[in-house]
C-alpha cells in the first residue's frame, strides 16, 4: 500500500514564500489557530461498509494532537456526512474522487473524504483543485498519522522527499545531481550537508535529505534503515520522525520548525478566512458520567428502548456504542445524538446487551467512555397461565385512579418462588415484587403512584412465565 497519491506539483504559494529572504513571521505563530473540518463518511450503495464512528473521533483527536505542539488545531463543522455510493466507495483514480469532491464539498472547510480505496492502492491524497482530502479506512486510526500528512499538504507543505515521487531510490545506481519534475522542471538533489536545501527537496532547510518514495520503517534513532548516498557518495539516512515523509506510523511524530512557519504563513495569507475567531467550546470533562437508565441488568422490552445518562460538563454530543460483548470487542450499533438520551428502535430479542457513551464536542473528541452498563431483551406475548399445575386470575385489570394495589388469586400445586414486574409502555420496569411459595392464596401488588396508561404485568416463576395488560384510568 501506497503512503499517499498527492501529485509531485510543487505549492506555487509556498515557492515565492521561501524565495522571499525578507519574509516575516506570521503574527499568528505564537496563538491557537482553529480551523474548521467537515467529514464525508463514504460506504456502499447498500448503506454497509462506513468506518467506524467511534474510529472516525478517536482519529480526530489524533490529527488534533499531532498539530497541538503548532498551535494548529481542527473543529468539526457541521455533522459526519453518511455518502452512500459504490462509485466513490472504491474509487481508485483520480476523476471519480473530483467528481465525488464536487457533489458533496462543503464551502469554506477542510473537506475530509473516508474511503475504502484510494488511486494508485494509496493510504490517502489531497486534491489541490478541489481543496479536499481522501484518507483511506486502513490508515486511520488512533495510531495513525496519515490524516496528518494530508491536511499538512493542504497546508502547502510538501514531500520531504520532493521530486522522488514515482521514483525509487537505487543504492546500486549513481544518485543524480538533479531531477525532472513532470519532464519540465529541474530540481536539484539535496545533498547530505544540506549545502543546497533552499533549491533543493522540499525547499526546507531543516528537514533533511530524502530520497525514499515507497513506505519505509525506521531504526532505533527514527532513522531509514536503508542508507542512501548522495550525488557527494556521502552516506546518509532519512529522518523517519517527520510527518511528511513516507516512514510508518511508528516513526513518525513531528514537523519541522520551518514547516510550522509556513503552515501559520499559509493560513495568514491565504487561509485566514478560514480561521475561526470566536471562543472555542472547553474541552470535555475527564470526571466520570452517570447513567440514569436502564438499570444495569434490568429487563427491558426489545421495542423501544429508552437509554439515559446525565448531561456532560462541556459535552454537545454523545457517541453510544452497543455491544453482544461487555469488552466491546465488536460494536454491533453505533449512534450519535445531542442530547443526554437516546430511544433505540428494536435489539434482537431474549439477548444480553451491553451499552456505553462518551462524550464530545466540536473541538474535543479525546474523553474516554463512560463504563459499561447491561440490559436484556424480551418480547411480549398473551399467556393465560404458566402450566396446567399453576393457575391464577389477575383482578380488576381496568383499574380507576387512586386505586393503591391489583390483585392476583393464585392457585399453584407446586411451590414456586414468583416475582412481578410492572412495565411501562416504553418497555422501562417501574415496579418490582417477590412473593415466597404463594400457593393457594389471594396477594396484593402495589400500584400505587403509576399515572393513566397502559402497563405489562410480568409473573415469573421457574416454570414459565405470564404477562397481562393492565390499564390504568
Amino acid at each position: 500500500m501506497n503512503p499517499c497519491a498527492t501529485t509531485g506539483e510543487y505549492p506555487e504559494w509556498l515557492k515565492g514564500y521561501l524565495e522571499n529572504p525578507n519574509r516575516p513571521r506570521a503574527r499568528n505563530a505564537d496563538e491557537v489557530v482553529y480551523l474548521p473540518m467537515s467529514i464525508h463518511s463514504i460506504g456502499k450503495t447498500d448503506g454497509t461498509g462506513h468506518y467506524p464512528l467511534l474510529k472516525i473521533l478517536e482519529s480526530f483527536c489524533t490529527l488534533n494532537k499531532d498539530f497541538e505542539p503548532y498551535n494548529i488545531q481542527f473543529y468539526l463543522k457541521g455533522e459526519i456526512e453518511i455518502i452512500n455510493r459504490d462509485l466513490y466507495y472504491d474509487h481508485d483514480n483520480y476523476s471519480d474522487g473530483t467528481r465525488m469532491m464536487r457533489t458533496y464539498n462543503d464551502p469554506l472547510t477542510i473537506n475530509t473524504y473516508i474511503t475504502n480505496n484510494a488511486p494508485s492502492n494509496a493510504c490517502g491524497y489531497y486534491t489541490p483543485s478541489e481543496d479536499a482530502i481522501v484518507v483511506r479506512k486502513p490508515c486511520l486510526g488512533i495510531s495513525g498519522h496519515t490524516w496528518t500528512h494530508e491536511v499538512g499538504h493542504w497546508l502547502s507543505l510538501p514531500h520531504t522527499f520532493y521530486g522522488w515521487e514515482g521514483r525509487t531510490y537505487d543504492a546500486n545506481e549513481e544518485t543524480p545531481a538533479y531531477l525532472r519534475i513532470n519532464g519540465k522542471d529541474t530540481l536539484y538533489v539535496e545533498n547530505a550537508l544540506g549545502t543546497n536545501c533552499t533549491k533543493a527537496g522540499d525547499g526546507f532547510c531543516d528537514t533533511p535529505a530524502d530520497y525514499l518514495s515507497l513506505g519505509w520503517s525506521c531504526n532505533g534513532n527514527f532513522q531509514s534503515i536503508q542508507v542512501q548516498k548522495d550525488p557527494y557518495g556521502i552516506d546518509f539516512r532519512s529522518d523517519g520522525s517527520n510527518f511528511m515523509c513516507y516512514s510508518t506510523d511508528a516513526c513518525q511524530s513531528k514537523f519541522s520548525d520551518e514547516q510550522m512557519e509556513a503552515m501559520h504563513a499559509y493560513i495568514e495569507q491565504s487561509k485566514a478566512y478560514y480561521v475561526n475567531n470566536s471562543i472555542p467550546s472547553n474541552k470535555v470533562s475527564d470526571d466520570p458520567m452517570t447513567f440514569e437508565g436502564p438499570e444495569d441488568g434490568e429487563k427491558v422490552h426489545y421495542q423501544s428502548i429508552k437509554l439515559q445518562w446525565k448531561h456532560h460538563p462541556n459535552a454537545d454530543h454523545y457517541l453510544i456504542n452497543i455491544s453482544k460483548f461487555s469488552f466491546f470487542v465488536t460494536i454491533d450499533y453505533e449512534f450519535i445524538v445531542e442530547g443526554n438520551s437516546f430511544t433505540v428502535p428494536e435489539l434482537p430479542v431474549d439477548k444480553t446487551w451491553y451499552w456505553r457513551v462518551k462524550p464530545f464536542n466540536a473541538y474535543d473528541a479525546c474523553a474516554g467512555f463512560t463504563e459499561a452498563g447491561g440490559f436484556t431483551t424480551y418480547d411480549i406475548t398473551d399467556i393465560d397461565e404458566i402450566n396446567e399445575s399453576n393457575r391464577l386470575e389477575i383482578f380488576p385489570t381496568l383499574i380507576g385512579s387512586g386505586t393503591a394495589a391489583i390483585n392476583i388469586d393464585f392457585e399453584f400445586s407446586d411451590l414456586l418462588n414468583v416475582e412481578v414486574d410492572i412495565y411501562g409502555a416504553t418497555g422501562q420496569m417501574l415496579k418490582q415484587q417477590h412473593f415466597a411459595n404463594p400457593g393457594r392464596s389471594l396477594q396484593q401488588v402495589d400500584i400505587a403512584g403509576l399515572t393513566a396508561g397502559l402497563y405489562l404485568l410480568k409473573i415469573s416463576t421457574e416454570k414459565g412465565t405470564l404477562i397481562k395488560r393492565i390499564a390504568i384510568q
